[in-house]
């Protein structure tokens, strides 16, 4: 093996060759020898790289191809995938000689050991910077071998960066839109392996301008996951939802896969906040066969109560908890997780189809909170217009708007008290509750006036003679 020194003196003297076939010659002896020695070094092929990519005097016909070879060499006997930005397109000259320098490539860097040193050498040769302009090419597959390496020891992140530090834009080369688009999608789905999903939002704005120009499946596939992902994290759980879903029919993605998306959708439409959307998306899932055979039992019977608006129990909770991911514990504000809020504001619908009013206290012992916390939960849901209900303040009793059942009597009559007063049934607006507190005023003394005047005709209560 030679040391250091050595290799920086021979590559001195190649370089003071005139002839440039001779220099090509030499450089390739010396890359041979270099990783032919029985004990493989990553200082010399580091030095031997840096010379290539940064030295002043390389010539094109040169450097070109004996930096082809040197990144053929350390990318035989891997399994990144060699397509778009990620593809070295050598000398037509060389092609012959693939197949031997990706041999040699193979048993130099066969083994755990070895494996390490190839690391460490792309990582040397992309750090050193002053890296000149020709060799865009393949200084970019140098980036993507890195970033397999650093994915195959779980570094999503450091996968990320060193995609990220590839120049799509503003470069001499010509790259498609559809290449771009791969290497941003490629970004986005790292950078949600470790859970950094403002960036990946950021990279996925970038693809979704682009997501036009392609017809390949598996990029289209890539994008909806993706997108469904950034929902999830981002806590839109209806979108999430809805998306996973979608994907869960794909026949490109593998069957278990597939129940492994619709998974995530049974769990993100639970998390989703309550209101007709999330009632939507419940009642798509419940049609599906799968959700009760393929899923286990706990998943179906959570997602049935909250679809039928049964009230969901403490000891559910906790056996569903189990299944969740970290950013889906995440705390809200007003205390408890994501899927503490969904459940009590769950529970809080499923109160209006068993009572036509409830007290805060009697709401509170249901929802595990005290009055004042049940009160802000159930006024939050009313202002965003996802619960018809209305709230008596001197009372402190929340009353409910609808109900999918009545009092027989009263269903019977269609009436109150069976003087043609009818129940009229309005939207809830979300207004001021001032607003609102005065037109039920306004609405309860026009009631009491038409009661009165109908007693009066009807001559139910005789009228006192005047003195």
């Amino acid at each position: 093996m030679e040391s250091d020194t050595e290799v920086a003196d021979r590559l001195a003297a190649i370089s003071s060759e005139s002839s440039q076939p001779d220099r090509l010659t030499e450089y390739l002896s010396l890359l041979k020898s270099l990783l032919e020695t029985s004990s493989l070094s990553s200082n010399g092929l580091i030095i031997f790289g840096r010379l290539i990519i940064t030295s002043p005097s390389m010539t094109m016909y040169v450097g070109r191809r004996v930096l082809g070879l040197y990144i053929t060499v350390l990318c035989a006997g891997t399994s990144m995938e060699k397509k778009g930005t990620a593809q070295l397109h050598l000398e037509k000259r060389d092609e012959e000689s693939i197949s031997t320098w990706e041999e040699i490539g193979k048993n130099a860097f066969q083994g755990e050991e070895n494996g390490e040193i190839r690391k460490d050498v792309v990582e040397g040769v992309l750090n050193g910077g002053g890296i000149s302009g020709w060799c865009d090419e393949q200084v970019t597959v140098l980036k993507h071998l890195y970033a397999h390496l650093l994915q195959l020891e779980d570094d999503w992140y450091g996968a990320a960066k060193a995609l990220m530090q590839i120049p799509l834009e503003g470069t001499s080369r010509l790259i498609s839109d559809e290449e771009k688009l791969a290497v941003y999608i490629k970004i986005v789905r790292l950078l949600l392996e470790c859970g950094e999903w403002g960036q990946a939002q950021t990279y996925f704005s970038r693809a979704s301008l682009l997501i036009h120009v392609t017809k390949d499946k598996e990029t289209n596939l890539a994008y909806r996951l993706s997108q469904a992902r950034l929902f999830d994290f981002s806590a839109r759980f209806n979108e999430a939802a809805q998306k996973y879903h979608e994907v869960s029919f794909d026949g490109a993605v593998a069957e278990e896969d597939r129940i492994q998306m619709l998974k995530a959708a049974v769990t993100t439409s639970i998390l989703a906040p309550a209101g007709p959307q999330r009632s939507r998306v419940l009642a798509a899932l419940n049609r599906d066969d799968r959700v009760h055979t393929a899923l286990p039992s706990s998943l179906s019977v959570m997602l049935r109560k909250m679809l039928l608006e049964y009230i969901v129990r403490t000891e559910e909770v906790k056996e569903f908890e189990q299944g969740l991911e970290d950013h889906q514990r995440a705390k809200v504000e007003g205390g408890g997780t994501v899927l503490e809020r969904a459940v009590r504001e769950h529970n809080v619908g499923a109160c209006g189809k068993v009572y036509d009013n409830i007290s805060f206290e009697a709401l509170g012992n249901v929802l595990n909170l005290d009055s004042d916390a049940a009160e802000m939960t159930a006024r939050r849901m009313i202002e965003q217009g996802r619960l018809r209900a209305w709230i008596d303040q001197p009372l402190h009793s929340l009353y409910f708007e609808s109900r999918s059942s009545h009092d027989a009597d009263a269903e019977a009559q269609g009436t109150a008290g069976g003087l043609g007063v009818e129940r009229e049934e309005k939207d809830v607006e979300p207004r001021l509750w001032s607003e609102r507190w005065d037109d039920r005023i306004r609405e309860t003394s026009l009631k009491v006036e038409a009661l009165a005047e109908q007693i009066q005709q009807k001559g139910l209560i005789p009228i006192a003679a005047v003195a």
